[in-house]
């Protein structure tokens, strides 16, 4: 039996997919930075019906949101 050790300069799976995930990460931060920076009012005139919407649909009695 021969001791023959193969060597290889290639990322493992686990390196491979972390590179994947970090890519993935780095994309989602980007998207949030983005998204920070609108400034267009559709959020603040947006969430008051979809608030409202949430609360109609409730099995509980609960509110979901504080008043």
């Amino acid at each position: 039996m021969s001791d023959v050790t193969h060597v290889t300069d290639a990322p493992s799976v686990g390196e491979k997919i972390s590179a994947v995930q970090q890519a993935k990460n780095e994309a989602a931060v980007r998207l949030m930075k983005e998204w920070l920076k609108d400034e267009s009012g559709y959020d603040e005139e947006t969430w008051p019906r979809l608030k409202a919407a949430i609360e109609a649909n409730r099995l509980s009695s609960r509110s979901r949101f504080r008043a």
